[in-house]
């Protein structure tokens, strides 16, 4: 047997000009990966973290993985997951790796089966890492993040990418100055109204406080009329003042599993703004859908038998013309609309700032600090509230941002209570669930009125009812262009059962003994609960 102890006293440590603490490689598998753990842990910057049970580090966007359907910002900070290779470069950094040969130590690499070791670890002794920010932040205690490095209480990574000044206490007056600072380098788009100002400026709070705001943010589509508006210059300025990087762009996939890997993809990398860019017509996700109301997103990773939960606090940007939202993605919206009242608005040249761009990098701590100011200069006044219905799914943001526009000064983002304006035109115009279900109430109680009627019912009518059958195929399509049929609508009848529409109803009749479901459509004050046809 081995006499380690012996061997490692006579080989002169210090002689050979080793500096670094000494591992031999040998036969005791939880020994040797405990004093590589331990060594990893004590040696300082050694950049190892942990998010979603995963082993990561952080590295810039140039070497990180390159994406087919994302196109990250050059040079921005990317969490990647810790490979073989790269565990096994840390490992040599932090020891001297000897071997045993011929009764006595020489030098060696430190082994990859170490390396696979402390990787298949269920815990490790590295700081868990929440997210990477280049911007001074807010915490949740509402305290400014502004010192470069670790932050154990946040669990945020400071890498500042500018100089900026301490951020400090405003009074109310001084909010208006903080208000105009934002709104100057965006003077030359032609918002349609002063909520898609309001909008903006959300979307930039959101970012530099996205840390602190407890639970998930809504997205933000940038939408207008005609191309050439201004929709992805808006996109990228708002993504620039917020975190200093231009937005990662990503394609939409084709499919909801496609989607679920990029979500992880996403979760992992600690992505802050996802830009959907020129998105067609009407926009419809289960996974965006569910992305936008959470926090952390959980899937399979690629190439490991494990599942992988990790905080996905991305904020989502969106641009199209005249964008429409299906599978209950129009309540997640906070919309910034745009409209030049022009036929080729890329022709203008009355701007105040021909490079916006440049203008807002040049001007970029000044911003940060603005946006920083008001929104803590709110939480000092002990977050007023605008007065409205909150946002469901969304009452933290509702708190932090929302509120401290409206308090700022300027019009509500979020408003529902106008047709023509923020939420209220989303529901009035571009939400495709209440077109298409509104549609489908209004053609069920064309063809039965006060009579009750059953799913089977329907399927027949639909035959020679063109409004009912368009209704269905819009509505109760299985898949796209497919034909509705009787489990489809059954199951479109269950999604929206007692949920009010525009005024209408669909409820579900209850007649003891008779076969089948029968459904009525009413008005939500009541009324009859429909006449079910004799002789069934």
């Amino acid at each position: 047997m081995t006499d380690y102890s012996a061997l490692e006293r006579e080989y002169d440590h210090e002689a050979l000009g080793h500096t670094k603490p000494q591992i031999i490689v040998r036969d005791e598998l939880v020994a040797v990966t405990d004093e590589a753990l331990a060594l990893l842990e004590a040696a300082p910057n050694n950049g190892l973290y942990v998010r979603g049970r995963l082993l990561v580090q952080v590295a810039r966007s140039e070497s990180a993985e390159r994406l087919p359907w994302l196109r990250r910002p050059e040079g921005g900070p990317v969490i990647v997951p810790v490979e073989t290779d790269a565990l096994l470069d840390g490992l040599d950094r932090v020891a001297c790796w000897l071997r045993p040969r011929r009764g006595e130590l020489v030098p060696a690499r430190p082994p990859a089966w170490v390396a696979r070791q402390v990787m298949a670890r269920l815990n490790w002794p590295f700081p868990l890492l929440a997210g990477v920010v280049e911007t001074p932040t807010l915490r949740p205690d509402g305290t400014v993040l502004e010192t470069a490095g670790y932050d154990a209480s946040t669990g945020l990574l400071y890498l500042p990418n500018a100089e900026y000044e301490p951020v400090l206490a405003l009074s109310r007056a001084e909010v208006a100055d903080c208000v105009q600072d934002l709104l100057d380098p965006v003077c030359d788009f032609p918002f349609v109204g002063d909520s898609d100002r309001g909008a903006y400026v959300a979307a930039v709070l959101s970012l530099v406080a996205r840390y602190a705001i407890p639970g998930p943010v809504p997205a933000f589509p940038i939408v207008a009329p005609v191309p050439g508006a201004g929709k992805g210059l808006l996109a990228r300025l708002i993504a620039l003042i917020g975190t200093g990087r231009e937005p990662a762009i990503m394609t939409m996939p084709g499919d909801e599993i496609e989607f679920r890997k990029r979500l992880l993809v996403l979760a992992i990398a600690g992505t802050a703004v996802v830009l959907l860019d020129n998105v067609s017509g009407a926009i419809g996700s289960d996974q965006l859908a569910a992305a936008l109301t959470t926090t952390e997103f959980t899937d399979r990773l690629l190439g490991v038998s494990r599942l992988v939960t990790a905080p996905l606090t991305a904020t989502w940007l969106l641009t199209g013309n005249n964008l429409r939202f299906g599978r209950t993605l129009g309540r997640r919206m906070v919309p910034i609309a745009l409209d030049p009242r022009c036929e080729h608005p890329e022709d203008r040249t009355d701007f105040r700032y021909p490079d916006a761009v440049a203008y807002v990098k040049s001007q970029r701590p000044r911003l940060v600090l603005a946006a920083l100011a008001l929104i803590r200069a709110h939480l000092l006044a002990k977050q007023p509230a605008h007065g409205g219905a909150r946002m469901g799914s969304f009452e933290g943001w509702d708190r932090w941002v929302r509120s401290a526009v409206v308090w700022a000064g300027l019009a509500d983002p979020a408003a529902t209570d106008d047709p023509t304006k923020a939420r209220g035109r989303v529901r009035a115009e571009a939400d495709e669930d209440l077109e298409a279900f509104d549609d489908l109430l209004r053609a069920l109680e064309a063809a039965y009125g006060a009579k009750s009627f059953r799913v089977a019912d329907v399927v027949s009518q639909a035959a020679g009812d063109p409004q009912l059958a368009a209704a269905l195929q819009v509505s109760a399509s299985p898949t796209k262009g497919g034909a509705p049929n009787a489990k489809s609508i059954g199951l479109t009848f269950r999604n929206i059962r007692d949920r009010i529409i525009r005024g209408r109803l669909l409820s579900k009749v209850d007649r003891i003994g008779r076969a089948g479901t029968w459904w009525h459509v009413s008005a939500p004050d009541g009324g009859m609960r429909g006449e079910v046809p004799e002789g069934t």
